[in-house]
């Protein structure tokens, strides 16, 4: 019988930095309901919305969020803290590989969602520093950027793109910028989240791991080993890349997104988030550190991983680009993580997010990029749909 990752007796995974300066410890469970109306696998940030746009409702379900980790354990813990809707350099190489509705739906699907998070908490602490993509500005990029704006003017929205003279490593540079994006504490986010929803009378079962669900009926092993049956009139599984485990036909490809953090520095580089090779690398400055992160791009088959164990290569790759961004070589690594990101059918942009196992349970994802920004959009679509 596979044990919860989660154990008070095991130590403790190699936490990010957000782990470190947010500590967030739930009470693990040794007893389930023995039936509820909504099952939810994964108290990420998909699970904890979709909990929470349930919870609002009028007469709300009762509602189970099931969690092997104390928090989201694969990518809502463990990302970069931005809050975008995306960048030129990004969105051309979406439109590459899908259908130019999706990606400029995927597009404002993010915005909506950055906007949501802030409307539902405006009390969120968060950095309104834009982001900057950093890639060669071409005539294409800059009649997309035009577009985009003119996409937003048609409904009523201010321009988001212009282009702007930035500093990279000491040097000024041309750069799109995106006056809308900002940082944000991730764990923050996750933690105001799961006090709204019990504050809504949402049950939470941390350090329970789901071994099988289907028609109605979830197994579940307690945090004590002890095994458990829970009833269920809905259940949806918001796992993210380890969706595989409860959906062996799951569409979803995992992707190992690995991050470093640098010791105290005075970095020669705009305030801004910032992206690089398509959004495949990016950074931001937090508490006078680097934040950056990628290189997946650079070993693909070995980044399509559940496996959260951080890489010499990728650390290497990440301080050399480090050095560039920074301007200079004096700064260490204070600390390496990883997370798991997912991508629907490994693309960047999908079309669809619930996938239908049985008639009781679902799939439920936010790929598509940016799954930070794309989470309470789906899920209160998902809300909204429920009966």
């Amino acid at each position: 019988m596979r044990r919860p990752y989660y154990n008070p007796g095991v130590p403790e995974r190699l936490k990010s930095y957000w782990e470190l300066t947010l500590p967030v410890r739930h009470v693990t469970a040794t007893s389930a309901p023995a039936s509820v109306d909504v099952l939810i696998v994964g108290a990420g940030f998909l699970g904890l919305w979709l909990a929470y746009f349930l919870s609002a409702r009028k007469n709300p379900p009762r509602i189970l969020v099931v969690e092997r980790d104390t928090l989201g354990y694969g990518a809502s813990s463990r990302n970069a803290g931005f809050l975008t809707c995306g960048h030129i350099s990004e969105i051309v190489s979406d439109l590459a590989e899908s259908p130019r509705e999706a990606v400029f739906a995927a597009f404002l699907r993010r915005k909506q969602g950055v906007q949501t998070i802030l409307n539902e908490f405006p009390d969120l602490l968060t950095d309104p520093c834009g982001s900057a993509d950093y890639d060669p500005i071409t005539d294409e990029k800059r009649a997309l950027a035009d577009e985009l704006n003119a996409t937003l003017a048609s409904r009523g929205e201010p321009p988001i793109y212009d282009e702007r003279e930035l500093v990279f490593g000491g040097k000024p540079r041309r750069a799109f910028f995106n006056r809308f994006d900002r940082g944000v504490h991730p764990v923050r986010l996750l933690k105001a989240l799961h006090e709204r929803c019990a504050a809504h009378g949402v049950t939470f079962a941390h350090g329970v791991e789901v071994m099988n669900l289907g028609d109605g009926s979830a197994n579940v092993v307690l945090a004590d080993g002890k095994p458990a049956k829970v009833k269920y009139g809905r259940a949806f599984i918001c796992t993210n890349a380890f969706a595989r485990q409860l959906n062996a036909a799951t569409e979803i490809v995992p992707g190992r997104g690995q991050v470093i953090i640098t010791t105290p520095v005075e970095a020669k580089t705009s305030h801004a988030l910032g992206f690089l090779n398509d959004g495949y690398d990016y950074f931001k400055f937090v508490d006078g550190r680097l934040l950056i992160g990628g290189g997946r791009h650079m070993f693909r088959e070995r980044e399509e991983t559940t496996d959260l164990t951080p890489s010499v290569e990728v650390r290497n790759y990440l301080q050399a680009l480090a050095r560039q961004v920074i301007g200079h070589d004096r700064f260490s690594v204070e600390r390496h993580w990883a997370g798991i990101m997912g991508f629907k059918s490994g693309a960047h942009v999908s079309l669809t997010h619930e996938t239908r196992i049985d008639a009781r349970t679902s799939e439920l994802h936010a790929c598509g990029g940016m799954g930070v920004a794309l989470s309470p959009v789906v899920a209160q679509q998902t809300a909204a749909n429920f009966p």
